[in-house]
């Protein structure tokens, strides 16, 4: 359910015994980043014009109707505020701006964008406003006082604006890394507002379907990336996040991806996580124990994923052959 500030409560504390109503509408901008609208400076008890001579001397217009209490800092949380605060009931922050809040690729904080059903008001530099009539109260959730959609409506604006499978499985993967949305909710969201026709659905379905439910995030963008470079050498996606164990089942290690029927195990391997020589001994124990295993262990590095990856797609596909001419 959408949470607005409840008039009732915003009139008592108007009301309250020896409170003034400048006091209580300070209170509720302080709740609000600094932002309040002309129907919370009425529910206080402020008359017609008691409002006028503060915004002709105390009050500063953002727009038509919402204003910022003087002195307060202008942020972007409190721009985001003010422009969903324009727009009125059922309106979210969107796209970029609720990417960046939730910290996902392609994300731009300081960028003032939302969704509502019709902008009535005057736009101003750094706004953007999408009308949309299929942004409903299942699609927002209230986030440190903000309206802001949620991640799986998210998802499916950044199609719109980047229809591209490689993007779009890095936000996937990032949302599940912070545990933002689930196969399921991501599914739900996507057939209750997809059409035919839209740009990007066709991509983000492609993207969904090759989600298995059971696998586990990967855990940095370059670890989407490997997968995403096998995928370009036409090689199935591993395993990511694969938990090797020993003969007698025994965890060892979980490693970054791998293709467990050939026992080949792939590391991504960073120049950071390799910057001491406990580091590098620790490295080499675990590489040691994983080989122990039965695994062929691989190693991916950022510069030669930049480049492509054959030399590793061939490493692969070489060990590939000789697994499956041993079967034979």
């Amino acid at each position: 359910m959408l949470q607005h500030p409840d008039p009732a409560e915003a009139e008592n504390r108007g009301r309250a015994a020896g409170e003034k109503p400048d006091h209580a509408l300070a209170d509720l901008a302080a709740e609000q980043h600094g932002i309040f609208t002309l129907d919370d400076a009425r529910r206080v008890g402020l008359s017609r014009g008691q409002i006028d001579r503060r915004i002709a001397h105390r009050w500063s217009v953002v727009y038509d109707g919402v204003y910022r209490v003087m002195g307060a800092p202008v942020t972007w949380r409190s721009e985001l505020r003010a422009a969903v605060s324009a727009a009125g009931a059922g309106s979210a922050v969107s796209h970029r701006a609720a990417a960046a809040i939730y910290e996902l690729p392609g994300g731009r904080p300081g960028l003032v964008e939302l969704s509502c059903l019709r902008w009535k008001r005057s736009t101003r530099p750094g706004l953007i406003v999408h009308e949309s009539r299929r942004l409903g109260e299942a699609d927002i959730q209230e986030l440190d006082g903000l309206q802001v959609a949620r991640p799986e409506r998210v998802l499916l604006d950044l199609a719109w604006l980047h229809p591209s499978v490689r993007y779009l499985e890095l936000v996937v993967q990032a949302a599940r890394r912070r545990r933002l949305l689930t196969y399921e909710s991501a599914r739900a969201t996507f057939d209750r507002h997809a059409r035919r026709g839209l740009r990007g659905v066709a991509t983000l379905r492609q993207v969904l379907d090759a989600w298995d439910p059971a696998s586990r995030p990967t855990e940095s963008e370059m670890e989407t990336l490997l997968v995403h470079t096998l995928r370009d050498h036409g090689l199935p996606a591993p395993t990511t996040q694969f938990e090797v164990l020993d003969s007698t089942g025994t965890f060892v290690a979980r490693v970054d991806a791998a293709y467990p029927d050939a026992r080949i195990a792939i590391e991504y391997d960073s120049m950071q996580e390799h910057s001491d020589e406990f580091q590098l001994a620790r490295d080499a124990r675990r590489r040691n124990a994983v080989q122990t295993a039965g695994f062929v262990v691989l190693s991916a590095r950022k510069r030669e994923l930049r480049r492509g990856g054959d030399e590793l797609a061939q490493q692969i596909q070489s060990i590939m052959r000789r697994a499956r001419t041993e079967l034979a």
